[in-house]
């Protein structure tokens, strides 16, 4: 499957939908280092955040089920940690 370029990563530009990164974390944080829409890959949020995501940072919602084969190792792992 092919994503457009919406999905592209506003920092590395990696399409974040062909990597199974679509995910959502609660408002506060996103406004609090990204203030703009767009799309992040984990690793540019973690950047940006300058530490590690953990389940606590992702809200209770469809996009985030962590059963989801559909998600990258690496966002699967974020959405356990605690």
């Amino acid at each position: 499957m092919s994503y457009p370029d919406c999905f592209n990563c506003i920092d590395c530009g990696v399409n974040t939908g062909e990597i199974n990164e679509y995910y959502m974390v609660y408002n506060f944080l996103w406004w609090g280092v990204v203030r703009t829409s767009g799309m992040l890959c984990i690793g540019c949020l973690e950047n940006r955040l300058k530490r590690k995501l953990t389940k606590y940072d992702f809200p209770k919602l469809p996009v985030n089920n962590e059963n989801d084969n559909k998600k990258s190792e690496r966002l699967k792992d974020r959405l356990n940690s605690g």
